[in-house]
């Protein structure tokens, strides 16, 4: 099984993106990932590494639902801000703990009719 890069071309844009949806520096993008700043500068150039595409297809995915969700000006304040649905912590802090499942759990029962 080959397994392909993620393109610089294809991945400069989805980290862009994530960027500028969650309002983050280029150190505050390597940390969720747990890389350094000079890592996510390589990806730049390089491509994603194999074994980090599918995270960083899930964080550009969350990214955008919180776009279509939520007032865009807002959400850098909103994901740096501790929510008592995600135990007093930050989203960001939880993404780059846990990843992107905890987060989805917690806006699925944000939006949820059922409160439950």
């Amino acid at each position: 099984m080959h397994l392909t890069v993620l393109t610089p071309g294809r991945s400069g844009r989805a980290i862009d993106e994530i960027r500028q949806i969650f309002g983050l520096s280029e150190t505050a993008f390597a940390r969720l990932f747990g890389v350094s700043r000079q890592a996510v500068e390589k990806w730049r150039r390089q491509g994603v590494p194999p074994a980090r595409t599918a995270d960083l297809d899930r964080l550009q995915e969350i990214a955008r639902v919180f776009k279509e969700r939520l007032i865009e000006a807002r959400i850098p304040q909103i994901v740096r801000t501790p929510a008592a649905g995600l135990g007093d912590r930050t989203v960001l802090d939880v993404l780059e703990a846990e990843g992107v499942e905890p987060v989805y759990r917690y806006l699925h029962r944000l939006y949820s009719y059922a409160g439950a």
